[in-house]
């Protein structure tokens, strides 16, 4: 039986970036990011069934930011000789996650929740505000279970997890993992481990939406990969938000700038770990595509702090803010795991040998929800809309905000608002006039 969390004190993530400059203000942004606070031992605050004992993730580090805290803490699924898509084995392929809420005794009101680039298992933390008794992720209700990406460094399988075969950290050559892999492990814990049923609905935004597409591809129809005892689909609805049906050439020029970022630190090539003002600089890159020229314009334009107007000198109050985001994200993430996972949202293609996305989606006969945000530049609502016309039973709608990217984050209450609604009504769609 897991624990509910949902007492816990709110998500700090959803602070707006007044509050963010705020903390920066004054501050030399020479003097790095905010240090790890160590923790010796860290018990699992969950509840444990005698199976999944000694399953349970021992000492953390914790990393405080305006995210929550960051930490690696939940139960661990492990699958030994795990085939990648690509045919290369991990030996030992492991996977972190947390739950909230308990499962009924038909062991189908599981809804799994996906996380985007650089979360964790912990949905308490970074998407809190939804979580708990009469929120959107009821936990008197459902059984909600969160997973870190296999590849990431938060508990699951990745880059600084120790290989097998040589008893050393597989650094970068961690084999590569695609969206396609990290949502086929998640599918076997759900029906092997947690013995799901079925599941109720998959829903996740950007990184987390490519996901629940996965899941949509792999487990939404009675000809997928995965079904039920009585053949129909394992998934049962979804809701994908501010994603496409596969990574475009202007999110992987994203995410290739971002690489190209680290790989150009000297410390890369010799010691890649510490290859982090490659690292931070990535981050910074990373934060321009999630937010939109109104949001920038409107909190920054040109502010300057001090008394210099241009030149090398000038301390532009958006320079201050790119460099705090990239100090501050150092201690909570590595260069090699950041590699890693932008190279696995550039996986994304619901349409690889399946006939192409068209072919791919079409056979997909489950309620789909699709979200976006017209601010989007990163994962501009024309995705959305192609994506949804091309499901035999979805709807797409566009959610209003001058966040950019980031909306999908930043306007819970909205966002929330929509999928209580889908859940409330088992998955079927209503008129946009009732919301």
């Amino acid at each position: 039986k897991a624990q509910d969390t949902s007492k816990r004190k709110p998500s700090r993530l959803f602070k707006k970036l007044d509050q963010v400059v705020t903390n920066m203000a004054g501050s030399n942004s020479s003097k790095g990011s905010k240090g790890i606070m160590p923790m010796a031992t860290m018990a699992n605050p969950m509840r444990q069934t005698p199976a999944l004992a000694e399953k349970t993730a021992k000492a953390t580090h914790t990393v405080e930011d305006e995210y929550g805290t960051m930490t690696s803490e939940g139960y661990t699924f492990t699958c030994n000789n795990f085939h990648l898509e690509n045919g290369v084995v991990l030996p030992k392929a492991q996977l972190r996650y947390r739950t909230f809420g308990e499962i009924n005794r038909s062991r189908d009101n599981v809804i799994v929740v996906c996380h985007a680039l650089t979360g964790n298992a912990s949905l308490d933390e970074w998407w809190g505000g939804l979580l708990g008794p009469g929120n959107t992720f009821d936990t008197q209700k459902y059984f909600i279970v969160c997973c870190n990406i296999l590849g990431s460094c938060y508990g699951s399988t990745g880059p600084t997890s120790i290989n097998p075969s040589t008893g050393k950290p597989y650094l970068k050559d961690f084999p590569d993992v695609s969206v396609k892999d990290t949502v086929r492990l998640q599918l076997l814990l759900l029906k092997e481990e947690l013995k799901a049923s079925s599941i109720k609905c998959v829903i996740g935004g950007s990184f987390g939406g490519m996901q629940t597409m996965e899941f949509v591809v792999q487990g939404g129809s009675a000809h997928g990969d995965y079904t039920t005892e009585n053949g129909g689909p394992y998934v049962r609805s979804a809701v994908a938000i501010a994603c496409g049906s596969a990574h475009a050439a202007w999110q992987i020029a994203f995410s290739e700038s971002q690489r190209q970022a680290i790989y150009a630190d000297p410390n890369w090539d010799r010691d890649p770990l510490k290859a982090t003002k490659g690292l931070s600089v990535a981050r910074q890159i990373a934060m321009i595509s999630y937010r939109g020229y109104k949001a920038y314009q409107e909190k920054f334009g040109r502010k300057i702090k001090g008394d210099t107007l241009y030149g090398s000198s000038v301390q532009f109050s958006m320079q201050s803010y790119l460099k705090y985001q990239g100090n501050k994200f150092l201690p909570r993430f590595d260069p090699i795991t950041y590699v890693k996972m932008t190279e696995q949202m550039d996986s994304h293609d619901v349409g690889r040998d399946r006939g192409g996305i068209a072919s791919a989606l079409q056979k997909v006969d489950i309620p789909i929800l699709v979200l976006g945000i017209d601010s989007d530049t990163l994962y501009p609502p024309k995705e959305q809309k192609d994506m949804a016309s091309l499901l035999p039973n979805a709807e797409c709608r566009i959610i209003h905000s001058d966040a950019g990217h980031d909306g999908f984050l930043l306007e819970q209450e909205e966002v929330g608002q929509h999928v209580s609604q889908f859940l409330d009504n088992g998955g079927s769609f209503i008129r946009k006039s009732q919301l």
